[in-house]
């Protein structure tokens, strides 16, 4: 007899998003910790970021078929990295482009 799903779909996306944006929290708090200084402006935007990072990740995974809790796992993960990931595709991106941040001024 097969198992019942325990939590469908949203929950699973809202849990994985919150997760996500929670992970973010604790990333700008050890940034915090290394002696960037707290604003709570970065504070908020950065778990927001974070967040948005982890549910296209988690999109992204479930579209693939992966399971929801390795789902969950990696937009934790993705949320961890969220803001710095964020910046470091547009700098992939502007390169091969061969965009410089003067054209975009």
């Amino acid at each position: 007899m097969p198992e019942k799903e325990v939590i469908n779909e949203l929950q699973a996306m809202a849990a994985s998003t919150g997760f996500a944006g929670l992970c973010g929290l604790l990333k700008y708090l050890a940034m915090v910790q290394e002696g960037r200084p707290f604003t709570w402006r970065d504070f908020f935007l950065n778990g927001l970021i974070s967040a948005a990072c982890g549910a296209i990740c988690y999109e992204v995974m479930v579209y693939e078929g992966f399971p929801h809790g390795l789902c969950g796992a990696l937009s934790g993960m993705a949320g961890w990295g969220g803001t710095q990931l964020l910046k470091l595709i547009e700098v992939v991106v502007r390169k091969r482009l061969g965009v410089t941040k003067e054209d975009l001024k």
